[in-house]
Formats: C-alpha cells, structure tokens, sequence
C-alpha cells in the first residue's frame, strides 16, 4: 500500500504542479480555444487556481522529498486540491461540460487516498 500511495503522490504532483505550470504561463486565448471553463472567468481568476494547483502540487511533494513526519503539508495540499476540485465538478456541470466531471471525480479519489488514507 506505501508504493501505490507513492506512486499515486507523484502521478498528482505531475496533474497539479506541471498542468497548473502550463496554465499559469500560457495565454489566456490559448487556453480558451483548449479549456471550455477558462471562458466562464476573468483571467485573474483562471491565472489564481493554475497558481493554486501549482504551489499545492509542490506541496504534495515536499512530504516525499523532505520526509515529513507530520504530514500536515499533505493535508492542507491536499483538502485545497479536493475543495477546488469539487469546484471544478460543479463549473462543469453548470456550463455542460459533462465528460470532464469523471476526470475531476477520479482526481478528487486519488486525492482522498493520498491525503486522508495515510499509511
């Protein structure tokens, strides 16, 4: 169970710290032609949840790099990531951008089980 929490730990790093990298340096306009959602927001907004996704994708790392015992970086890491994933089924389900909501639910399962299942 520690290899797949792990592996599952690094798999979200990659998803928030390098897909929130993506979105915080690309182009507004890029990303409204490749992300339905991004049309619904004011651009400081869409720039402040890649921030988001990027420093607590960071912070999904640091307790592997750093070997923290509390674990309390995880913790909040994580129930920020689950919070704005449950936002972002709900952005979805309003506009009806409907098979973009499984992906959103299998992220907030992995996150559930990396950040409350600790082993």
């Amino acid at each position: 169970m520690a290899y797949l929490q792990i592996t599952v730990q690094v798999l979200l790093v990659c998803v928030f710290a390098l897909g929130g990298g993506y979105r915080f340096f690309q182009p507004i306009d890029v990303l409204a032609r490749r992300m339905l959602w991004v049309k619904y927001f004011k651009p400081v907004i869409v720039r402040c949840i890649a921030l988001l996704e990027l420093v607590c994708g960071v912070g999904l790392l640091l307790p592997l790099v750093l070997s923290d015992p509390s674990g309390s970086l995880l913790f909040y890491s994580g129930s920020l990531l689950i919070l704005t994933m449950v936002g972002a089924v709900v952005t979805h389900a309003i506009i009806g951008d409907y098979k973009q909501i499984i992906g959103n639910l299998c992220l907030i399962g992995m996150l559930y089980l990396v950040t409350f299942l600790v082993v």
